[in-house]
């Protein structure tokens, strides 16, 4: 089965300049397909498709990269027969990937976006294969279809839907990209048990666009974003209180470190400015923000609100080295009704929670 044949005929290239830009089979046909042949994931939507066929920010719909595909695949390990749940329709590539496999069983892939979802049903209705396109929200699954034998999430979701656990049988399982705070991901590969909790580790770094119902719009914090933060170049009148330390981009340049710190520190935000390597975090429950203005030998830091975050981050960071550096395959997660909780090595060793309220 050949990926381009599900690919729509506007698809979109970065520039140099960052902004994305159609590229039209119809127009320039060559173009198209070395971007459809090439191993990388091919943006098929810009901006939520406010403006088809048209320059744009933000991806918000692709093909995946083929080796992400294979791998969340292998993860899933459906066979014939079974009953599947796709949650992210996108262009229908992976649900006839998905659908051959389980043959005679059968496939219920599930999109928002409804002209997404239509493309996805035409692509796919020429397959003649046993998949049931759903127009939906995929956070709360499909119980019409359930029981499932597998469900398999291709968007990041900050939060596993318990919906999913609901509608897979035990022993089925579930396999999605995990996303923490610092924008850092792993696919989860997760057991469901006869308990009605789901279990597993983390196999492999993702990169996917997060559900759209787990979307974070809100600006880094109230006032303060990565375009305005050069008010941070000399002392700020609104802070609480300024301190030192010797830590700068460290914890968010090492991909073990920022998935583990994104774990740790759970709706949490960073940014960094280039230029100068001013470092912004956020915490949008607390109302909290730091920023840390690098120098010489020590970097100042200037903290708002009831947590001292810098201070939280950097005892997470030190766990994070304590603990031997663990990259994400040695942490896993376990999902009950009454949430989620991600553990290191075993279940029976759930992360510490970091930091709190600052005093004074």
């Amino acid at each position: 089965m050949n990926r381009a044949d599900f690919i729509p005929d506007v698809i979109y290239t970065r520039r140099d300049d960052g902004l994305a830009v159609p590229v039209d089979r119809r127009s320039d046909p060559d173009r198209w397909l070395a971007i459809v042949n090439d191993d990388d994931a091919v943006i098929t939507q810009l901006d939520d498709g406010q403006k088809p066929g048209g320059p744009g920010i933000v991806p918000t719909s692709s093909s995946s990269a083929p080796g992400a595909v294979a791998h969340m695949l292998e993860l899933l390990d459906v066979g014939p027969g079974m009953n599947v749940l796709e949650i992210g329709a996108g262009t229908g590539y992976n649900a006839a990937l998905i659908a051959q496999a389980v043959s005679p069983g059968h496939v219920t892939t599930i999109e928002i976006d409804p002209g997404i979802a239509d493309h996805a049903r035409a692509a796919l209705g020429t397959t003649g294969l046993p998949v049931a396109v759903i127009t939906a929200d995929g956070s709360v699954g499909h119980a019409d279809g359930a029981p499932y034998d597998r469900v398999m999430c291709t968007a990041g979701a900050l939060c596993v839907p318990y919906a999913w656990v609901e509608q897979t049988r035990p022993g089925g399982v579930i396999v999605l990209p995990v996303e923490g705070s610092f924008d850092r991901q792993a696919f989860a590969r997760l057991t469901v048990n006869d308990d009605g909790q789901a279990r597993g580790r983390f196999d492999g770094g993702a990169s996917f666009m997060r559900l759209r119902t787990q979307r974070d719009d809100k600006p880094l914090w109230k006032v303060v974003t990565p375009e305005i933060a050069a008010e941070f170049d000399t002392d700020p009148e609104d802070v609480s209180i300024t301190t030192t330390t010797a830590l700068h981009t460290e914890p968010f340049t090492d991909r073990h470190a920022a998935f583990a710190l994104g774990l740790l520190l759970p709706g949490w935000r960073e940014a960094r400015r280039p230029r100068d390597g001013i470092v912004l975090l956020s915490h949008g429950a607390s109302g909290s923000w730091a920023s840390i203005v690098p120098g010489d030998d020590e970097h100042k830091v200037y903290h708002q609100g009831p947590r001292r975050l810098w201070e939280d981050l950097e005892a997470a960071y030190h766990w994070w080295l304590d603990a031997g550096r663990p990259d994400h395959t040695r942490f896993g997660l376990t999902v009950t009704p009454a949430g989620q909780t991600f553990w290191l090595d075993s279940p029976d060793n759930p992360l510490p929670q970091i930091g709190g309220e600052a005093s004074g």
